[in-house]
């Protein structure tokens, strides 16, 4: 490589620093500035447009209840059938001493 390379890579090199270190942070968006976004949005709706979105939540919130109660639904059973086997082991299968 010769010297005027290199000192037009550096140079290069210098140039994209600059610029970094000048560029302006990426702004990260927090939870209520999310929130506050997507309540400007919903205001903003014609009243038809809110009756559609609120009937939308209540179908998202309900299918979403369901299956939390159908995970707990499902670790009771899961319980109940772990304590029958436990007891179908411990007075029949476990020889008697």
């Amino acid at each position: 490589m010769s010297n005027s390379e290199y000192n037009n890579n550096r140079k290069k090199l210098e140039e994209l620093e600059a610029e970094i270190l000048n560029s302006t942070p990426i702004k990260t968006k927090t939870f209520g500035s999310i929130v506050a976004s997507v309540k400007n949005w919903f205001f903003t709706l014609p009243t038809a447009g809110k009756v559609i979105v609120g009937v939308l939540g209540l179908m998202i919130a309900f299918s979403l209840l369901r299956t939390v109660l159908s995970i707990v639904q499902l670790a009771f059973s899961l319980t109940i059938l772990a304590g029958i086997f436990y007891i179908v082991f411990q007075f029949i299968v476990k020889p008697k001493n």
